[in-house]
């Protein structure tokens, strides 16, 4: 089940965009829990003691704190990297104003049901299955975390370090094995050391990937044009 959030304080937005999942959800076949709120602070307040949250429609123009402020919040304060976040406004200029929160994408309004489609089938193409796990042997141990939790793996000789929002594990193996097995997960090969979950990619700049957690990640040759291609499929800008 995808469970999403809006919050716009126009009654008749969430309204529409409510009904535009709901039809998606039943098209697809998946089952779609939608929530409305109608200031940045309600949601806030829920997004505080609910954290399995996938896909957030973020009105920019809301009483009291904004959209931009809101999504600061998720993201600094109650450390929420794995939601997606929508923003929705009715001024096109606020676009670029919102790296810092890593959106999955931007709205213009009027919101169209076309529109919404887009949205809910580009996430299931990029983050369709949410419970695979990563297992790797610590010692004599088998571990297991869930892959979304990833921000990405990095190989430095025979160890390969895991790094997350709660720091990084580290195991023996072949990160050579590894590339390309997650691909459908969302994982990206940009480098013969590092395979990253797009999930939290901050900034694409120059040959260069920007990571949630700030750290600068190469993009090798070998790479470069697949990654160029995956950026295009996903509708961004690439790097000159």
């Amino acid at each position: 089940m995808f469970h999403i959030l809006i919050c716009d304080d126009e009654p008749f937005v969430c309204k529409e965009i409510e009904q535009a999942l709901i039809a998606c959800g039943i098209e697809k076949q998946i089952d779609v829990k939608v929530e409305s709120f109608a200031s940045g602070d309600k949601l806030l307040a829920y997004m505080g003691q609910n954290q399995d949250i996938d896909l957030l429609f973020l009105d920019i123009e809301l009483p009291g704190s904004n959209g931009a402020e809101t999504g600061v919040k998720i993201r600094d304060e109650l450390k929420n990297e794995k939601v997606q976040i929508v923003y929705i406004s009715s001024y096109e200029q606020y676009a670029m104003q919102l790296f810092r929160v890593r959106p999955f994408d931007f709205l213009i309004k009027p919101v169209t049901r076309h529109m919404i489609a887009h949205i809910f089938e580009k996430y299931i193409r990029i983050f369709e299955d949410n419970t695979q796990f990563f297992e790797y042997k610590v010692g004599r141990h088998m571990e297991k975390i869930p892959l979304s939790e990833i921000y990405y793996f990095v190989c430095e000789g025979r160890k390969i370090s895991l790094v997350t929002g709660n720091g990084s594990r580290s195991f023996y193996g072949k990160m050579k094995e590894m590339h390309g097995t997650f691909e459908k997960d969302g994982f990206w090969s940009v480098h013969s050391s590092y395979i990253i979950n797009v999930r939290y990619v901050k900034l694409f700049k120059g040959n260069e990937i920007v990571m949630c957690d700030d750290h600068t990640i190469p993009v090798s040759y070998a790479y470069r044009k697949d990654v160029r291609e995956k950026i295009l499929q996903l509708g961004e800008q690439p790097w000159r």
